[in-house]
């Protein structure tokens, strides 16, 4: 069930990243491949250091504006993400 649990939270992380940098871009979030690196759709400094801090507000989270290098795609980030907050409780099963 736990394993449902964070499958489920982390599509909801890829959805909302991939939706966030579509914004960013001006694109339809269908146009945006969550495998190819933010630097490669388009995502430049700024945006990304704005991104973090959109990361931050909606899941609570401090995270350095290197995230993006560490973690270059949206899925990449998702997966960091959701493992960042799977111990919360609103999460549990």
């Amino acid at each position: 069930m736990r394993t449902l649990v964070l499958a489920q939270q982390g599509a909801i992380v890829a959805d909302w990243m991939t939706a966030r940098v579509a914004d960013y871009l001006g694109r339809s979030p269908r146009d945006i491949d969550p495998t190819l690196p933010l630097a490669e759709l388009g995502i430049d400094s700024v945006s990304a250091v704005n991104l973090c801090g959109e990361i931050e507000f909606e899941w609570d989270l401090d995270v350095d504006p290197t995230i993006v290098f560490d973690y270059p795609t949206i899925l990449d980030l998702a997966v960091y993400i959701t493992d960042q907050v799977a111990d919360r409780p609103e999460l549990a099963a």
